[in-house]
Formats: C-alpha cells, sequence, structure tokens
C-alpha cells in the first residue's frame, strides 16, 4: 500500500503525520511518500516563473524569502521523517508548488498512491466551520481514498 501524507507544518498536519506512522505500524504499508505544495503569493508565483520584472534590491529580498521558505519546508520533511524511522520504513519527499488540492490530487493519482492522509485544516488564513479548503478540495477532486484527521 502506498499513502500520500500532506504537510504544511500546522497542527493538522503533525497529526497526520502521527496517523500515518501509526497506520505504517499497524496496515501493511511499503511506500510514504510526505508532499508539501506552496500556493505562494499573487506576486511569488509570477517572479518565480520569470513574468515579473523586480529591481534588483527586490530581487534579492524575493530570493532570501524563497530561501527562508524552502528552509521552512525542509524541516517540516526532516521532523516528519523522523517520525517514520522508528518503523524502518523509508519515506520520499515531494515540494511542489501550484494549487494544492489541484497537485495533491494529481500526484496521488499520476503516482498510483492507495490513500491520501491530510488534516481537516491547514495553516490558510480562512478557517471553514467543518472542513478547510484545501482538505475539502482534496475530498471532491481526489480519484484517490482520502482520510482527513481532526
Amino acid at each position: 500500500m502506498k499513502i500520500l501524507v500532506c504537510t504544511d507544518g500546522s497542527e493538522f498536519s503533525q497529526k497526520c503525520i502521527q496517523v500515518a506512522s501509526n497506520l505504517v505500524e499497524t496496515c501493511s504499508i511499503n511506500e510514504v511518500t510526505i508532499i508539501h505544495v506552496h500556493e505562494g503569493s499573487s506576486i511569488l508565483p509570477d517572479y518565480w516563473q520569470g513574468k515579473y520584472l523586480f529591481s534588483e534590491e527586490e530581487e534579492k529580498k524575493l530570493k532570501a524569502m524563497d530561501k527562508r521558505l524552502l528552509e521552512e519546508r525542509k524541516k517540516y520533511f526532516a521532523d516528519a521523517e523522523q517520525e517514520f524511522q522508528k518503523h524502518d520504513i523509508s519515506v520520499n519527499t515531494l515540494f511542489k508548488t501550484g494549487h494544492p488540492a489541484e497537485v495533491i490530487s494529481k500526484v496521488a493519482e499520476d503516482g498510483g498512491y492507495d490513500l491520501i492522509i491530510i488534516g481537516r485544516r491547514g495553516m490558510g488564513g480562512v478557517k471553514k466551520l467543518f472542513l478547510g479548503s484545501i482538505s475539502n478540495a482534496v475530498l471532491q477532486i481526489a480519484h484517490t481514498n482520502v482520510l482527513i484527521v481532526k
């Protein structure tokens, strides 16, 4: 069984890691991939794609921000990988940019994953009453089974 575990560093994504680790211990799971999808701000995607011209000073600031974001994501991955080390299972990590629900669903389908594990809410700005917008969208569009962690 292959599982795709979604993380953004939030409390709910930390619970996802714990739930996935418990599943590894009790189920026949032979592949774990941890994914983080960065949606970015309204400026950064254009910057990353080279479509927006910045002054040299602005470009330096944005590159420093990129580096800081990447370092934060590496920490998420390192912390999550430690949780699975006790089960002696290797973990793949993916860092993607795009609309999180679409990217997660596509990676799960293209990779032949059996289960997506995602937190009920993430670090998004606006809280929904029952589900976060990303977890709800993944639930709606994914062709893969989805486990939403509370």
